[in-house]
């Protein structure tokens, strides 16, 4: 029997069809509308700083998946958490939180410090930003150690960006300083600049353990800031009202 359809028939199925297949549309991307996921290699990586800061200046959480090399055992390995920091110098490094723990990672020829030499790194963000997130631009101040640039912060979960220029510079103590933060999490964000005529101190996101390391090994300095930025995670009254009274705050910023 030779089944018939007339024009209302093929209407309609064409009416099924539409909507089963806005249905499986709305479906798949309902949950990954807003991942943005960007990978990297060898030949990309000087572009992974630059891709970071534009997740980091919106507050936003990055997640990184990691396939590379364990540097201890040799054996390969895929890693999986969320990016706590970046190096926006030359060799880019990356320290990511896994399980409670934190792990350097970079390029062999770069980080021979890392954890775990990477072969490939994706970035991911699904647009989620830490809770309570608040960033401070300070006035530039004088300071006589980096213990100057801590003001009752201790008790909080900070970072601290801004160059310092001082009287000089010894090299040795600059060394120490760097094998002390290596011998901690390896988040190098206290370094000098790369010129001999100008004798400044590069803060790069430092957290408290960094200047607790750079105040320990450096000592007593004679500087000038620019201006510093203080971004605090999870930011509470008592935090945000201690920054007020304590520096000289020029903008606060809510994420």
């Amino acid at each position: 029997m030779k089944l018939k359809f007339t024009l209302i028939d093929y209407i309609i199925i064409i009416l099924v069809i539409c909507a089963i297949a806005f249905a499986f549309i709305h479906i798949t991307n309902d949950d990954s509308s807003n991942i943005q996921k960007t990978a990297f290699d060898a030949s990309t990586m000087n572009k992974l700083p630059e891709t970071y800061l534009n997740y980091y200046k919106e507050g936003k959480i990055v997640k990184a998946t990691v396939s590379g090399i364990n540097s201890t055992n040799g054996e390969e390995v895929t890693l999986n958490g969320t990016v706590k920091w970046v190096d926006e110098g030359s060799s880019t490094k990356i320290l990511i939180e896994s399980n409670n723990k934190t792990y350097l990672t970079g390029l062999y020829k770069n980080v021979n410090n890392a954890d775990i030499y990477l072969d490939t790194i994706s970035l991911e963000s699904d647009g989620s930003v830490y809770e309570n997130l608040k960033e401070f631009k300070i006035k530039p101040q004088n300071v006589t150690s980096l213990n100057d640039l801590n003001k009752n912060l201790t008790g909080c979960d900070y970072e601290i960006s801004t160059s310092i220029s001082i009287d000089s510079i010894d090299s040795i103590k600059v060394r120490e300083l760097e094998n002390e933060i290596n011998s901690h999490d390896k988040r190098l964000a206290i370094k000098t600049t790369n010129t001999e005529l100008i004798n400044e101190l590069i803060l790069s996101k430092a957290n408290n353990q960094n200047l607790e390391d750079g105040n320990n090994i450096l000592g007593n300095i004679n500087g000038i800031t620019d201006e510093i930025t203080i971004r605090v995670y999870d930011c509470d009254d008592s935090t945000l009202n201690n920054i007020k009274n304590n520096y000289e705050v020029t903008n606060i910023r809510s994420f």
